[in-house]
């Protein structure tokens, strides 16, 4: 099951037995690999009071537990013995979290907000990247499958330029647009109904008109238009005879 760098980023650290460590501080990346390879654990103040030295802790030798990380085996699990174990050196691992992220081509998208990785191998399976809060708020954001990603140079994590393409997530500039093109149809699917009902309300004033018109009172009313007509007309003269 995929797992998040920022959940795991702060999940306690226990011992098989249960019994607290301290918690994890980041998430360690091979410096070659797009891979897991382990993470820094902080451990609680001695006497609440003094300050300890973090430790460097080997994700093959732990399984995650709900929230917890739990160093299911303490062979080779932690620091010189774990590095010597995996032939690296902690100092060149690698923390993905707010590392920048460009094309090839040299484009920049943004930082790595987070990313999905599978516990038992390592392997990263997802990544998202950021452009800060008031971009991701505005825009939005981007989260892709680890496809996309080439490499780390030592300065940036390293993306397929197809990225720089492709739409972000969310974001405020998005929910207008689509809450405009809503309202524009709902405007638009508003004033069909009104007009239809226009249309419908004017031809039943019409068919009223004339069904009133055929009755006794609706002819002799017709009837006194047309007298009241004919002594208007009078009463004005003919043009010609103004002459």
């Amino acid at each position: 099951m995929p797992r998040s760098l920022l959940e795991v980023g702060r999940s306690d650290v226990v011992n098989s037995k249960g019994k607290r460590i301290g918690r994890v501080g980041d998430v360690l990346f091979h410096p070659d690999r797009s891979e897991v390879v382990g993470f820094v654990v902080e451990r609680p103040r001695f006497l609440m009071l003094l300050d300890r030295r973090d430790r460097y802790l080997a994700r093959d030798r732990t399984r995650v537990s709900g929230r917890e990380l739990v160093v299911a085996d303490e062979k080779g699990a932690w620091d010189t013995a774990a590095a010597k174990r995996l032939g690296l050196d902690w100092e060149r691992s690698v923390i993905w979290i707010g590392m920048p992220a460009r094309t090839e081509g040299g484009v920049s998208v943004g930082k790595v907000r987070d990313g999905l990785y599978e516990h038992d191998s390592g392997e990263l399976v997802g990544i998202g990247f950021t452009g800060g809060l008031v971009a991701d708020i505005a825009v939005g954001t981007r989260d892709l499958p680890s496809s996309v990603v080439k490499r780390f140079d030592g300065e940036a994590v390293i993306v397929d330029d197809s990225v720089a393409a492709i739409e972000t997530d969310g974001g405020a500039a998005a929910a207008a647009g689509r809450q405009a093109a809503a309202a524009k149809q709902a405007a638009g699917e508003a004033g069909k109904v009104a007009i239809d009902a226009a249309t419908t309300a004017a031809a039943a004033g019409v068919k009223a008109a004339r069904a009133a018109a055929n009755t006794d009172a609706g002819k002799k009313a017709i009837g006194w238009l047309k007298s009241l007509k004919d002594e208007v007309v009078d009463a004005m003269g003919d043009p010609d005879d103004e002459k």
